[in-house]
C-alpha cells in the first residue's frame, strides 16, 4: 500500500522516527542502525512495509530497497516477527546475513542478538533456497547485460572503423566516455561526439 515516503525527519527516537511528508508526520519504525546516522531536518527517501493487525497498524521502513527485500523474507520465516527482524538488521547487514544463510553458518547467525540456535537453523531451513535463487537471477542478469554491452562495443568499433578511425583511436574514447546499456549507434554518437571535442 505504501512503498516509499520522502520527506523531512521532524523527531528522531531510539527505534523510530517521525517523517514529515505534506505536513503530515508518519511514525516510522526503523533498525537501529540506520536510525544512528540520520539526523533531524534531514530530508530522506524510506522505503517502507506496512504491518496490519486486528487492533494496530505499524510502518517499518529503511534506507535501500534491498534492505525492505530482505526484511521482507526474514518475517516470512516462522517465529520472526517485524520487531525480531528489525533487531536482526540492526546487528548484521543484510549481505553478511545473505551469505551466513547461503553458506549454512549457524554460529554467525546465533551470535547476532535475538537468534538462538533453533531461530538459526529455522532461518536457513526457510530462506537457504530464496536467497539462493534470488543471487543466481541477480548474477544471470548482471552477465547478461555485461555480454550485451561488450557486443554493442565490439559492432560500435567495426562500425567505426569503417568510418575511418583505428581501433586504438576508438579505445582510447572509449575509456574516457560513460557506456552503459547503450546501443551500437548511441556509443556510436558518444564517440563521435567525444572526438570532435578533442
Amino acid at each position: 500500500m505504501y512503498a516509499s515516503f520522502k520527506g523531512n525527519i521532524d523527531e528522531k527516537l531510539s527505534d523510530r522516527i517521525i517523517l514529515e511528508v505534506n505536513n503530515i508526520g508518519y511514525e516510522i519504525y526503523l533498525p537501529e542502525s540506520e536510525i544512528e546516522v540520520l539526523k533531524e531536518n534531514q530530508e530522506i527517501k524510506i522505503f517502507t512495509y506496512l504491518q496490519v493487525r486486528e487492533d494496530d497498524m505499524k510502518l517499518f521502513g529503511f534506507l535501500s530497497r534491498e534492505t525492505l527485500e530482505f526484511f521482507k523474507k526474514l518475517i516470512s520465516v516462522s517465529g520472526v516477527g517485524p520487531k525480531v527482524a528489525l533487531g536482526i538488521i540492526s546487528n548484521i547487514s543484510a549481505s553478511d546475513m545473505c551469505i551466513a544463510i547461503a553458506t549454512e553458518n549457524i554460529a554467525a547467525l546465533k551470535s547476532v542478538p535475538g537468534i538462538g540456535p533453533k531461530m538459526a537453523q529455522k532461518i536457513v531451513f526457510e530462506l537457504k533456497d530464496k536467497i539462493l535463487k534470488d543471487q543466481m537471477t541477480d548474477i544471470k542478469t548482471k552477465t547478461s547485460k555485461v555480454m550485451l554491452v561488450n557486443s554493442n562495443v565490439k559492432e560500435a568499433i567495426t562500425a567505426l572503423q569503417v568510418l575511418g578511425y583505428t581501433e586504438k583511436q576508438v579505445k582510447e574514447v572509449m575509456n574516457r566516455i560513460a557506456i552503459n546499456d547503450d546501443s551500437v549507434e548511441n556509443i556510436i554518437r558518444k564517440v563521435l561526439k567525444e572526438m570532435q571535442n578533442m
